[in-house]
């Protein structure tokens, strides 16, 4: 056996091997080793998601909050990533494929709208005419349900005040992906219902609200209980500005519908009738909110609550679990034009809780304009201070169901596009939401990533100054260790 081995060995010490045929095998050896190392790599990738984002946004990287929505699922998701000429977004594909390693309900299907048009009608309802590429379809088979992203949904714009326009912020793909995936795989969507029967706003003066609603993944329907509606399927029923009493039957319906947990939105003007309600009165009464007859005025040295005019309120949220993410991030302006005003809510009780969640300066005063006095001006009787315009509350009943209700004295901050476009509206009424229906909510606290890389800014000029002045000093070191040793030969 020894002898074999140096025989081998002593072949091995020949020149056509030491430099032909060794060095042949061991380059394969060494190029069969990097392809295996690469397939591995590769297929570790694929499984547990080891490919780094390596944008300078992280905008292609999923979070905890992600992480928890895919460990939930129990239905099928598929996620279209539509392209065509062979031209793809590469990062969008790889954050797909992320959702796709944490999840084995998840599977991605890149998509050639030319090669496979079918997809297009497939989900034409829904895509309408908005067909393009890098467009995503987030699709649950067993719900029936879908939603289209395009481009447009994956940007978030902010305002931007120098140039009085609207600029691209930031980019959402986690939040808008996991949102729908989320949406898509309920097993029952979250539905706010509009109670109707009573003069209230109807579907055309409600349309920016239906729409925003929509797109943030509720299904809405209108509810009129007397032709027989029920509100077996509700979650939240809307009271838009209603202008009419509910009946008895009404009352008593509506507070069964309570009593099981559903929640309460009520929008006020202050050209809505108060006396002539008395049921509706009651219902509120029973969250603790008291609606007051007049409109709101902001006291013209309280600058900072009102815009132009002293009926145009800017009101103060106050510190609330549903308002301090607002105001840490500073998205805390909103507006109301000619609003009501409630009582301020008195102290909770076991059962009752009830809390004032916007409010004016503390000179704005309510003009009731019951004196006869035709004008804005504030006169003696007028109740002032800081005012509530908006009211929070939680009802707890026997059984331990809890209630919820909200009550703010303007309908135009949820029918109003142009309240939508100049504050911070869309951000308030998500957390609303959020509180209102805290078990249902679709919607989730992922941050934005930021769409552009920040400018560079001029901070200390020490470093700067510093490098600059190194440079040369550093020449004529170098130069000086060369040259002074020549001149001493």
């Amino acid at each position: 056996m020894n002898m074999r081995w140096k025989t081998w060995l002593s072949r091995l010490r020949e020149p056509r091997w030491r430099h032909g045929r060794l060095n042949a095998l061991l380059m394969a050896a060494f190029l069969t080793m990097c392809v295996l190392l690469n397939v591995a790599f590769k297929a570790l990738e694929d499984e547990y998601g080891w490919k780094k984002d390596l944008s300078f946004n992280s905008y292609a990287t999923t979070g905890e909050q992600t992480a928890e929505v895919l460990n939930q699922l129990s239905h099928e998701v598929e996620l279209y990533l539509l392209y065509q000429n062979g031209s793809m977004d590469s990062q969008v594909l790889n954050l797909l494929d992320r959702y796709a390693v944490l999840s084995d309900y998840v599977t991605v299907l890149p998509t050639d709208i030319v090669r496979n048009p079918g997809v297009l009608s497939r989900f034409q309802g829904e895509l309408g005419n908005a067909i393009q590429a890098d467009t995503v379809i987030v699709n649950c088979p067993d719900t029936g349900r879908y939603k289209v992203l395009t481009y447009a949904d994956f940007i978030t714009q902010g305002y931007n005040v120098e140039h009085g326009t609207f600029e691209i912020e930031g980019l959402a793909y986690e939040k808008k992906l996991t949102e729908a995936i989320v949406y898509t795989a309920q097993s029952r969507v979250p539905t706010i219902g509009f109670l109707q029967g009573h003069a209230e706003l109807d579907e055309g003066a409600l349309t920016v609200f239906l729409s925003y609603l929509k797109s943030n993944h509720y299904d809405t329907r209108f509810v009129n209980l007397l032709s027989g509606d029920t509100l077996d399927e509700v979650d939240m029923l809307v009271f838009a500005a209603p202008q009419k009493d509910l009946s008895d039957a009404e009352l008593e319906w509506i507070s069964d519908f309570a009593r099981r947990g559903g929640s309460l939105l009520a929008m006020r003007d202050y050209t809505d009738p108060l006396d002539s309600m008395p049921n509706y009165l009651a219902l509120l009464r029973s969250y603790g909110i008291i609606p007051m007859e007049g409109v709101v005025v902001a006291g013209a040295q309280d600058t900072g609550s009102y815009y132009e005019e002293q009926l145009n309120l800017l009101p103060y949220m106050t510190n609330l679990d549903m308002t301090l993410p607002l105001l840490n991030a500073g998205m805390d302006v909103l507006m109301l034009p000619a609003a009501t005003a409630f009582e301020t809510p008195g102290e909770a009780t076991e059962s009752l809780s009830a809390a004032t969640v916007l409010k004016t300066g503390p000179n704005a005063y309510v003009r009731s304009l019951k004196d006869g006095v035709v004008s804005i001006e504030k006169q003696p009787d007028d109740v002032s201070g800081e005012i509530s315009v908006a009211v929070f509350a939680h009802r707890m009943f026997s059984d331990g169901s809890i209630s919820r209700a909200f009550a703010v004295g303007n309908s135009a901050m949820f029918v109003n596009e142009y309240i939508y476009q100049r504050t911070f509206n869309e951000e308030f009424m998500l957390m609303l939401l959020g509180e209102m229906l805290p078990d249902k909510a679709v919607s989730l606290d992922i941050m934005a990533s930021a769409a552009l890389r920040p400018a560079l800014t001029v901070g200390s000029k020490t470093i700067g100054l510093a490098l600059t002045a190194a440079l040369p000093l550093l020449v004529i070191i170098a130069g000086l260790c060369v040259l002074l040793p020549r001149r001493n030969r």
